[in-house]
């Protein structure tokens, strides 16, 4: 996750698959969303947060669609 300072507002989106946690994506105000998988947690892909945001909705839209067991926690909160 990349560092974030004092401030700044983040939203902290936690993808499971079946039960499980697949994901975690945070969004901070400035600056660059990561995604961290949980199968490769040492190596957090940074992408811009418009597309960090996509890939949320593909997640409910997939879940919505396919009538399947994906879900999506969302939090949101000051750092």
């Amino acid at each position: 996750m990349p560092e974030v300072g004092l401030g700044l507002a983040l939203e902290r989106f936690t993808l499971l698959a079946h039960g499980e946690v697949y994901c975690v994506v945070d969004i901070v105000d400035e600056g660059p969303a990561s995604i961290v998988l949980t199968a490769l947690p040492g190596f957090p892909l940074e992408v811009d947060n418009d597309k960090a945001r996509q890939f949320v909705a593909a997640w409910r839209q997939r879940a919505e669609l396919e009538a399947q067991s994906f879900e999506v926690r969302q939090e949101q909160r000051e750092v």
